[in-house]
């Protein structure tokens, strides 16, 4: 329900100080006993190139412009981030988001259980493949390497809000990873119904993990040599789910249900690449499995009319630092998850420029000293 534009305008400025407030709660820095610069300093700098899609340097320099407010340099915004280790990132990450999860709560959102999606984000790299962290993948935006993140998504309405993220290195175990982000999920009382992956995704461990939270899942199915030969038996017989069996030798170490779809405006002549292929510990059956088909693809390509991008909030950088990169992102994925907690609260189409003007003006307008004696509006915003 649209609300009146004075109760908008004060809900907005509930949210922007939440945001504001989020970051640097959550968000500590190594700062000296005499110095000039403290955490809210630094943070204004980072969420203004974030809302601004600069580069640290090109915000500490907009913003002395612009402004006679205390800003501090790029080299002691960059220094303070360097000081802080990926682990202590994503913990501050996962602090803040937390909180964010008790306004959802209290909007009534997170009251039941949720279909969570478990995804990669790469961002494209142009640096030298050898630097830390950097993951080679398929050609992109003119490179072939990457820096990699993987994150666990909660789908709300129209819309998917960021639980969890870590860092992907070219020796981290995908099995693990997923395992990490589930159990952070159960940390923050998440309570999942479903739990929906890529082909990506497609192996024995992964179905272990999800065997071990006792959770439900989907994802595309693989089409390697022995699925091919099941979609063309499939298509004979007209019997569309099968059992599938990971082994080891010749023991059975996972098995779940695969089924077929098959695609009505597909030409290719090959049976196999006319079918789409699902794995899932759902009760699939041949009557059923078109409901289930249609779940995976409505709540895995969540789109609305007014969609944004995480990179939407990605400040810019050329550094080759891991460390760095990894914090930018986390900053924007925050910031996103915010703007979707606003545009829900507003009930009414809020597009994210509207969103960046107000935060902007926000950073202007609130001195160092008011910042850091505000607390989380929670409480204020319980009644949407």
């Amino acid at each position: 329900m649209t609300r009146g534009s004075g109760n908008n305008k004060k809900i907005l400025n509930q949210i922007n100080k939440l945001a504001l407030t989020l970051l640097a709660n959550s968000i500590s820095f190594i700062i000296g006993k005499n110095s000039y610069y403290n955490t809210i300093d630094i943070m204004k700098i980072v969420v203004y190139a974030s809302i601004r899609k600069l580069s640290i340097e090109g915000s500490s320099e907009e913003l002395l412009t612009l402004s006679n407010g205390k800003y501090c340099s790029a080299d002691v915004a960059q220094r303070r981030i360097h000081q802080k280790t990926g682990i202590e990132m994503v913990t501050a990450f996962n602090q803040a988001t937390r909180n964010i999860c008790s306004i959802l709560r209290r909007m009534r959102l997170l009251f039941r259980r949720v279909t969570v999606a478990i995804d990669y984000t790469d961002k494209p790299y142009y640096g030298d493949s050898n630097d830390p962290g950097v993951i080679k993948t398929k050609h992109q935006r003119g490179t072939n390497y990457c820096f990699r993140y993987i994150t666990l998504s909660v789908v709300i309405g129209d819309a998917k809000i960021t639980l969890s993220a870590l860092p992907v290195n070219p020796l981290s175990d995908k099995a693990r990873l997923v395992d990490r982000l589930l159990t952070e999920a159960k940390r923050m009382h998440i309570r999942i119904n479903l739990v929906l992956l890529d082909r990506g995704f497609f192996s024995q461990q992964i179905v272990k993990i999800m065997d071990k939270h006792r959770l439900r899942f989907m994802f595309p199915v693989i089409k390697i040599k022995l699925v091919k030969k099941m979609i063309a038996d499939a298509h004979k017989s007209k019997n569309y789910v099968h059992k599938y069996k990971f082994k080891k030798g010749k023991k059975p170490t996972a098995s779940f249900t695969i089924f077929f779809m098959l695609d009505p405006d597909s030409r290719e002549w090959q049976i196999w690449k006319r079918y789409h292929v699902y794995g899932t510990n759902l009760p699939v059956t041949n009557s059923n499995r078109h409901v289930f088909a249609k779940i995976y693809r409505k709540r895995w390509n969540i789109e609305t009319s007014f969609r944004v991008e995480k990179q939407e909030f990605l400040a810019k950088t050329t550094s080759k630092s891991y460390r760095f990169r990894l914090f930018i992102f986390l900053v924007a994925v925050l910031l996103y998850n915010l703007w979707i907690v606003t545009r829900v609260a507003l009930g009414e189409i809020f597009y994210v420029r509207r969103w960046k003007i107000s935060m902007y003006l926000m950073i202007y307008s609130l001195s160092g000293r008011l910042f850091h004696r505000m607390e989380l509006p929670i409480d204020d915003i319980s009644g949407f």
